[in-house]
């Protein structure tokens, strides 16, 4: 698209400097150019204007310029502006990066920094330099691109081209070797190591095509390498890949640490067109100081560098507990077994032998990344799913029986705790809250149930219900257990208040006999891995028939442990479906298993002395 006067610019800006800055930084440009202050305007004149560029800038004092950027790209096509964001810091970028094709500038910056990102934002078209100093090479290329409706500009030698992309900023350069004044590797190393330019995706087409001179052409910081003669549709498929990459964003955040700036370039280029974030180093302390700052997902470095090699950086990452979780990837010659050795005795996760090809970097990246992502989702799924739920999950897919629906009779102690008095406290309080409450108190209770071996089933409301087994069938031994997660989650309890001065009081019943344990649920859609039968039921009914701040167990779980606690019987139990009163014990203590006769403890008694105090 060619610039006109008619180009509009239509800029938000809350602050007078910000108005004065912009009107003189575009007041010589080719755009048309509105800044208004207040953001019922703004969107009046993006209105009425087809095809402008929006500026927003990051902080505004009467609106949520992040939003207005997304309702803006949420509008239909022919009423869609562009947008660029003008920001202070790197949270501003990450902010712009979740705006669809949104561009970012962070202020200081200067009017042509300003110009060439209008340029690019108002382009209809992708620009491309095609550098070849043969006319015949160069019309082969450039017709096959302007009949794929690609814009196109050409250069007869290296000089003349890099003083087109430094003057255009061409989306993508496609380049010979053998030129006049500079070489295809010289251009494609100077592309990469100005700041200005280094994100230019560069294909080098060229006849030569032994591994030297590929190997050349990637070192030098070559986004792609095709041999002449080249394939028409393969040059277009290269292209269309590398500009939509360019456009991928808002994946993981990658560290990449290496010395040459060629090699630095490719790397950080060929992953910032797969979307990730990149930040990188030229040495190893400048890599370790930017880790600890703000930890990457990811490490990418390089062996030998300067002030820290790449084997002293994953040493100090490894030993950070700020970054110890941080996988890092070597680029490295060594290939010896004691090389080897050395990087796997300091924690390295995986290695890339040079040279290398950027496709190989980015398919060893996202494997390791995959991996991560895994281990993370597995790490966030244990507090959403039950122990006894994960090692299910795992048993199944090690036997590669995934989605087979179990079910298994087996010996449990079911153990149910829930609050007195908890719904109708609930109901006089805001919902955030009562949320808070059951949180300090879920945390003050659960972990002493997985200090005792169980399993916590689920949560109900305010009620948990967990599951106690043992793997050589040892029913003293799991009854003995659920019975002391009773009695010290009530220790726990007596006397305690949450944060904002609620006190609570649970009661807790315990059961034990057969159940089916298994999957339950759907086949296709969500499934549970839970316990279910008359013992599960006879659990949660003992606990509503407990003494408040009390332990009551059934007759089965007391005749499994009843050496081991004290206990007070009662014969007058009646539970709800079950003919006729049945017989339980309230826990008094346990029994001290190195002086026969003395108590642990007695939680219904601290609770009696905490009331009467």
């Amino acid at each position: 698209m060619t610039l006109s006067q008619q180009t509009m610019v239509i800029a938000l800006a809350p602050s007078l400097v910000l108005d004065l800055a912009l009107r003189q930084d575009l007041q010589e440009s080719p755009f048309r150019v509105e800044v208004t202050s207040t953001g019922k305007t703004f969107e009046d004149l993006i209105d009425s204007r087809r095809g402008a560029v929006a500026i927003l800038p990051a902080i505004h004092p009467e609106l949520d310029p992040w939003e207005l950027g997304h309702k803006l790209r949420g509008r239909p096509t022919e009423k869609r502006p562009a947008i660029l964001f003008l920001g202070l810091d790197d949270e501003h970028r990450a902010m712009a990066r979740t705006v669809p094709g949104a561009a970012y500038l962070e202020i200081p910056y200067s009017a042509d920094e300003l110009m060439d990102t209008l340029r690019r934002l108002v382009r209809e078209q992708a620009l491309i330099l095609v550098a070849d100093d043969s006319a015949v090479a160069r019309r082969h290329i450039c017709s096959a691109l302007t009949d794929s409706g690609y814009s196109v500009i050409e250069a007869v030698d290296g000089r003349q081209a890099m003083g087109l992309v430094r003057a255009e900023k061409p989306d993508l350069v496609v380049t010979d070797v053998e030129m006049p004044e500079m070489d295809g590797f010289s251009l494609c190393g100077q592309i990469k190591e100005d700041d200005s330019t280094a994100n230019t995706p560069v294909v080098i087409c060229s006849a030569r095509g032994d591994m030297v001179d590929l190997e050349r052409g990637f070192e030098s910081g070559a986004d792609d390498y095709l041999v002449k003669p080249v394939d028409r549709s393969d040059l277009l498929t290269r292209v269309r890949n590398l500009l939509a990459g360019v456009r991928l964003e808002g994946r993981e955040t990658i560290l990449v640490v290496d010395d040459s700036a060629p090699v630095r370039h490719m790397v950080a280029d060929s992953l910032r067109r797969q979307g990730f974030d990149v930040v990188t180093a030229i040495d190893g302390q400048e890599g370790l100081d930017l880790a600890r700052n703000r930890p990457p997902d990811l490490v990418v470095t390089d062996f030998d560098m300067p002030r820290k090699n790449g084997f002293q950086l994953a040493y100090a990452l490894k030993h950070d507990a700020r970054t110890a979780d941080v996988p890092v990837m070597m680029l490295t010659a060594r290939q010896g077994r004691k090389d080897r050795a050395k990087m796997r005795a300091v924690g390295l996760t995986a290695y890339l032998v040079k040279p290398f090809s950027a496709d190989k970097c980015v398919s060893v990246v996202e494997r390791l990344l995959a991996e991560r992502r895994l281990l993370d989702y597995k790490k966030a799924s244990q507090y959403y799913l039950s122990q006894g739920t994960a090692q299910a999950a795992e048993a199944q897919a090690a036997a590669g029986q995934v989605g087979a629906v179990r079910a298994s009779r087996q010996w449990v102690t079911v153990l149910f705790v829930d609050l007195q008095g908890f719904t109708h406290m609930s109901s006089q309080k805001a919902p955030e809250e009562v949320v808070s409450i059951l949180n300090e108190y879920f945390d003050r209770i659960c972990p002493i149930i997985i200090e005792e071996g169980g399993d916590i089933d689920k949560f109900i409301g305010d009620a948990v219900m967990a599951v106690f087994t043992s793997d050589e069938d040892d029913r003293t031994a799991e009854s003995l257990a659920a019975v002391r997660a009773g009695v010290r989650l009530q220790e726990a309890l007596a006397g305690w208040k949450t944060s904002n001065g609620v006190t609570l009081t649970a009661r807790v019943g315990i059961n034990s006999g057969f159940a089916v344990r298994g999957d339950y649920g759907s086949r296709h859609v969500r499934r549970d891995y839970t316990v279910i039968g008359d013992t599960v039921n006879r659990a949660q009914r003992f606990e509503s028939q407990a003494p408040p701040g009390g332990v009551l167990v059934s007759e089965v779980t007391y005749s499994a442990c009843a050496e081991y606690v004290l206990a007070e019987s009662r014969t007058d139990i009646h539970l709800k479906g079950v003919d006729g009163p049945v017989k339980g014990y309230v826990i008094t203590g346990l029994r001290d298993p190195h002086t026969s006769g003395q108590t642990q403890s007695d939680p219904s008694a601290q609770r009696k002395q905490q009331e009467q105090s």
